[in-house]
């Protein structure tokens, strides 16, 4: 094999991305970024410039056809809050009429026709009295009477009605005009206390008792009720407090009342059963007369009231959600329609968008670095990169921005089969396809951190749906945890399977929550979660892997696998070129999986870093020791020139991983599994041939050092130690457990104390399963093997008996060779 020409001037640092030139410090462009992802998200979340201007309507445009020049008409932006005068009048409305009249009720009515009677009986028999006074002769006697001819009689009546002019019209004044015949009746009967008792027993027939012992109450007239509309009152005694209710129904009016005095009347007996038919009729007529209401509208507290209700009814408003079609085209315009656009024109202002820009650059920038602050604090393994950070922030933005477009779609697909509801179709979008993918190629507390940056982010671009929120949040974690488990592509896409049942079911519950778990609408929205996230979140997902992977480095756990594959071109050329390398990869792969899997690191991640971390050597594998057969090259070299090649391997083990296209982090692995440890054989050397020589310049340390950096990550970790003990256990003289445990020890204290654990986030309860890990490895490698004598193997011939040979001694096999 031809030899790489060496080089004396110090190995190049590391080639680092193009990207990462164009970042400031690691502070400052965190901060960019947050700033920068706010701001993107903002233009997301709000509707933005692109949004469809709202137009201007005016009464002259009522009757005409709606052009807008979308197919699906004109919809709103974001929610409106819209008053709606006409809803507002209408229910004012309901709330006067559902405030009963009140009606005054005066139970002294009855007593004070009662008294009204009695003074117009007493005036009159006082005038009568006074007209007898009058006469020559004295009054005659009740039989005298009786004998008297109607001559007579008219013409004393006649007398009287002329005497008794003045009184009569005092009478008629406090109770009600009189008919000549009822006048002449009563007269005749000189208006007889049996008159007046007759009279008042009608009056009391006329206004019942109540079932309380209450006089009953009568209204004017029923039909005046029911043409207002009154089928219940409320009754407020007057000079009292308190009320009741009443039915229309249950209440007398005076038609009613009279009718039942006239009732009373016609019983034989109930009423003057001895008076002459004419004073009967006079006393039923009069007592029918006197019946008035004591039930009385009162039309100033009855408006008051319903005034009262109607201003306690606040000022309706119609709501206009985000994406509803408010006017369609082609659609005829109506008042309403006109109506709505200007209620929406008067909402927006030219601050309006800049309003709703801030407040979702607020909100995503608040969520950002409330999560990012916590995450940092609270767990020791997201310590994300600025790589890290931009894949996020693209992931982040991508998802709202999906959510964007697919309810874009949602609605359109709507519009055009009106049987799909625009509702169900949005669970279809794979939002949690991003946190799956986090997962698959960062870790678990990244993949947590997205979720819970997401989903708050995802309910507020669906119109602050807080259920939308849930829905995502509960699959992004599921999804991550499941897809978390997956070694090859069917894996990812069961995970796809785990998240489109767990969707069903969050719809489901909250159909439930919401008392609609038999709608057929929520079956919709099951069906839809369910299969459009089983497919389209793991297509998502395989979709972008190998994309994410070839932008910005990273390597999934199937990449890994094909890393892993030993037909790898890398591999193949370094078991030609170099098989003592590629023999030490191989057994340093099993230590750093078994010491993965230990505490909890990525273990495919750990055996591609070892298989990967020495591909340098191929280029010079003589001057390693474990590929010389014998010859040393380096006996012939200054020790700084040998370390000088030695150290050459780093920078062609880089070389050869841009040449392969190897994964960023395995790559890291070749400079970090040294670290900026020291070259120690060629440094003591050195160090060896300067003792005795004055004045020579001090050795430089540096010249002896690999250029680092110090490993990053817990995989490169592994690797470091994994080689200092792999390649330190072959000098030992007796490999037994207690032996290969002291090494171990004493490797990782040095590494330890040098510092080159100091950038990763390796515990010393980490270091400690390392140990045990590498220990049990490498006895099973070394494990002791029983000596078979020569000849172990020869059959012997038949007839011939079996020959038992000694193995040589210890020292005999030094002195062969073997």
């Amino acid at each position: 094999m031809a030899e790489t020409p060496l080089s004396t001037e110090s190995p190049l640092p590391p080639p680092q991305p193009r990207w990462r030139s164009l970042l400031p410090a690691v502070g400052v462009a965190h901060a960019a970024l947050l700033l920068g992802t706010s701001l993107v998200c903002a233009l997301i979340l709000s509707p933005g410039l692109a949004q469809q201007r709202i137009p201007e309507l005016t009464a002259a445009d009522v009757g005409r056809p709606f052009r807008s020049g979308s197919p699906y008409g004109f919809k709103a932006a974001r929610d409106y809050r819209l008053a709606d005068p006409q809803r507002t009048e209408e229910l004012r409305q309901e709330a006067r009429a559902r405030v009963l009249p009140v009606f005054d009720f005066n139970p002294q009515v009855l007593d004070e026709v009662k008294a009204s009677v009695r003074e117009g009986f007493a005036r009159m028999r006082e005038g009568i009295a006074e007209w007898e006074a009058e006469q020559p002769r004295a009054r005659p006697t009740d039989e005298a009477l009786k004998r008297r001819k109607p001559e007579e009689v008219q013409a004393e009546l006649q007398q009287l009605r002329v005497r008794l002019a003045g009184v009569r019209r005092d009478f008629e004044g406090r109770l009600s005009p009189l008919e000549d015949e009822e006048f002449d009746a009563l007269a005749a009967d000189r208006f007889s206390d049996a008159a007046l008792d007759g009279l008042l027993q009608l009056l009391e027939r006329a206004y019942p008792l109540s079932s309380d012992g209450a006089t009953g109450a009568v209204v004017g007239s029923r039909e005046e009720l029911a043409q207002a509309g009154i089928t219940a009152l409320m009754v407020r005694p007057v000079g009292s407090v308190l009320e009741r209710h009443a039915l229309a129904q249950g209440v007398l009016d005076v038609r009613e009342a009279r009718a039942g005095l006239e009732r009373h009347a016609a019983v034989p007996g109930n009423v003057l059963p001895d008076a002459t038919p004419a004073l009967r009729r006079a006393v039923v007529g009069l007592a029918r007369r006197q019946v008035r209401p004591n039930l009385a509208i009162n039309l100033a507290e009855t408006r008051a009231r319903r005034e009262a209700s109607a201003a306690a009814v606040p000022n309706q408003v119609t709501v206009v959600r985000r994406g509803e079609k408010v006017l369609g085209d082609g659609e005829l315009i109506t008042e309403a329609h006109v109506a709505r656009m200007q209620g929406m024109r008067a909402q927006v202002d030219r601050l309006d968008t800049v309003q709703m820009q801030l407040g979702g650059a607020g909100m995503a920038a608040l969520m950002l670095l409330a999560a990012w602050l916590f995450f940092k604090a609270a767990f020791t393994r997201f310590r994300p990169t600025r790589r890290d950070g931009l894949l996020l922030a693209l992931l982040l933005v991508g998802s709202l921005g999906m959510v964007q477009v697919w309810t874009a779609v949602a609605e359109a697909l709507h519009d055009r089969y009106p049987l799909l509801p625009a509702g169900a179709l949005s669970y279809a979008v794979p939002i949690s396809a991003g946190a799956l993918l986090v997962r698959f190629l960062l870790g678990g507390e990244q993949a947590l951190f997205f979720a819970a940056v997401l989903a708050p982010l995802a309910s507020v671009a669906q119109g602050n749906s807080v259920v939308f929120g849930l829905y995502a949040l509960v699959g992004s974690l599921v999804g991550a945890d499941r897809v978390g488990r997956a070694r090859d592509r069917l894996g990812i896409f069961r995970a796809g399977a785990w998240v489109g049942v767990v969707n069903a079911l969050t719809v489901l519950c909250f159909a439930l929550i919401e008392g609609k778990g038999g709608d057929g609408d929520t079956w919709w929205r099951a069906g839809i979660a369910l299969g459009g996230s089983a497919l389209t979140v793991p297509a998502v997902v395989m979709l972008l892997t190998p994309l994410v992977e070839a932008v910005f480095g990273y390597a999934s756990d199937i990449k890994l696998l094909e890393l892993a594959n030993l037909n790898h071109p890398a591999l193949k050329e370094l078991i030609v070129q170099a098989p003592g390398t590629y023999h030490h990869s191989i057994v340093m792969g099993s230590m750093v999986e078994a010491a993965a899997e230990a505490i909890g690191a990525n273990p495919l991640l750990a055996r591609s870093c070892a298989y990967y971390h020495d591909i340098g050597k191929g280029r010079n594998p003589l001057y390693f020791g474990e590929n010389q057969r014998g010859e040393n090259r380096h006996d012939t070299l200054a020790p700084a020139m040998s370390a000088l090649i030695i150290k050459r391997h780093v920078t062609d083990g880089l070389e050869m991983a841009r040449q392969y296209r190897l994964p960023r982090r395995v790559a890291d692995a070749i400079p970090q599994h040294h670290g900026t440890r020291l070259v120690g054989y060629f440094f003591h050397k050195a160090q060896k041939e300067l003792e005795g020589r004055e004045g020579a310049p001090p050795l430089d340390e540096a010249a002896y050092r690999y250029p680092g950096p110090r490993p990053q990550f817990r995989e490169a970790a592994l690797v470091m130690l994994a080689d200092a003990a792999e390649a330190a256990s072959r000098s030992l003289a007796e490999q037994n457990r207690e032996n290969l445990e002291a090494l171990v020890q004493k490797l990782f204290n040095g590494i330890l104390a040098d510092g080159q654990l100091d950038e990763c986030d390796l515990t010393l309860k980490d270091l400690s399963l390392v140990a045990r890990a590498f220990v049990s490895a490498l006895e099973g490698i070394y494990h002791a093997r029983p000596v078979y004598p020569p000849g172990a193997g020869v059959v012997p011939r038949p007839g011939e008996p079996p020959t038992l040979h000694l193995a040589p001694r210890a020292d005999e096999r030094r002195s062969s060779g073997s």
